[in-house]
């Protein structure tokens, strides 16, 4: 049995990343939005991360403590990924280390935010399992690398190991170490049954006409002040006039200025969630007949950097950057600021899940509301 114990220097980082060792814990940003939400695309890969330069042969256990305060954490061994802390709506939680299916596959990776976990995972040669906090999350006999023809090849070679977490994200690591087996792990299943694997906003029952506050009901108290204020300031708004829609299952809150084509939408994942503002695509027609009422993104940033350049430079930083879904993406929208120009995801102005990030909403609306 060989320990590596790994010390965080030996993580080297590629792409578009940035690391900072301090108070012995590792700090890991994304500084580009990467493909997490289109693990079935076998042309996109996760392409900001850090890494370990050894490779790691099975049977192995990666032990690690880690934290996130927003979704969510990605751990990449060869060519498979397992995911942590991600919504409710993130269907390929999982794939295969030598043969990935890109299909859809769920398991309960529920971790709570900006506390560390212990999460390991044991990759035997005969049988898989994940730990949280030492709770079995999964446990199988059914991998596909177990049977795969190339396996005693690709692992006399190893496994590179990886970690990526999205935009937005500070991940810190505590400990992370690999420990390789001479024969096998030693997995001793919990022989219980595994728990359900959240795939919906659980606080709506099936059937049940979703209302605003059963809808937040399992946010963060200080989060549930947040949007409540926020949703009077937005409705109060002229001439704006936010109308409040809510999805038929509860999934989505929206905030629609019709007029002016704008949109403020908050994604709700029990005691998770995202948010986001766009001036948004009317796609009721053909794709060639697809437009936008209007596009006040680039006059807003504007705006605010005469008055604030600081802000707005970190908000044409959290626009969410186009990952190459599509060769010729219709939703795709380039915006400048100053001498920097970036494509867009949908023109999608992303906000922080935090106190903070409801209050660079409040400002960036306030400025769209004085252009108006």
């Amino acid at each position: 049995m060989k320990v590596h114990n790994i010390e965080f220097t030996r993580f080297l980082p590629k792409g578009q990343v940035t690391c900072e060792i301090k108070d012995d814990l590792l700090s890991m940003k994304t500084n580009h939005s990467i493909p997490t939400e289109r693990f079935d695309a076998e042309h996109l890969s996760i392409n900001s991360y850090i890494y370990l330069p050894d490779r790691y042969r099975l049977p192995l256990r990666i032990d690690m403590s880690v934290k996130i305060d927003t979704p969510g954490l990605y751990l990449l061994l060869g060519k498979g990924h397992v995911n942590f802390g991600t919504p409710w709506s993130d269907n390929r939680r999982m794939d295969d280390i030598i043969a990935p299916s890109r299909k859809t596959m769920f398991f309960h990776n529920h971790v709570e935010m900006n506390q560390f976990t212990d999460i390991s995972l044991i990759y035997d040669i005969n049988e898989m399992q994940i730990l949280i906090d030492g709770e079995e999350r999964y446990y199988s006999k059914k991998e596909r690398y177990m049977k795969a023809p190339a396996f005693r090849e690709l692992n006399e070679n190893g496994f590179e190991v990886k970690i990526a977490c999205d935009k937005l994200v500070e991940l810190c690591i505590k400990t992370f170490t690999v420990t390789e087996f001479e024969d096998t792990c030693g997995i001793v299943p919990s022989g219980k049954e595994l728990p359900a694997a959240f795939t919906n906003n659980k606080v709506i029952m099936q059937g049940e006409k979703p209302a605003f506050e059963e809808c937040i009901a399992f946010l963060p108290k200080g989060i549930q002040i947040e949007i409540r204020e926020l949703d009077a300031y937005l409705r109060s708004l002229k001439p704006l006039g936010f109308k409040r829609q809510i999805e038929k299952h509860g999934n989505k809150i929206t905030y629609i200025a019709s007029k002016y084509g704008v949109s403020y939408a908050i994604f709700l994942s029990n005691d998770i969630f995202d948010h986001s503002l766009q001036w948004y695509l009317v796609t009721n027609g053909k794709p060639e007949t697809w437009h936008r009422i209007a596009d006040r993104m680039e006059d807003t940033l504007n705006g605010i950097a005469g008055k604030a350049p600081d802000f707005a430079e970190r908000m044409f930083y959290c626009l969410e950057d186009c990952v190459g879904c599509y060769p010729n993406c219709l939703a795709k929208t380039q915006y400048r600021l100053g001498d920097k120009q970036k494509s867009v995801c949908h023109g999608k102005l992303k906000f922080r899940m935090s106190v903070n990030g409801f209050a660079d909403v409040r400002t960036f609306v306030n400025e769209i509301s004085s252009l108006v």
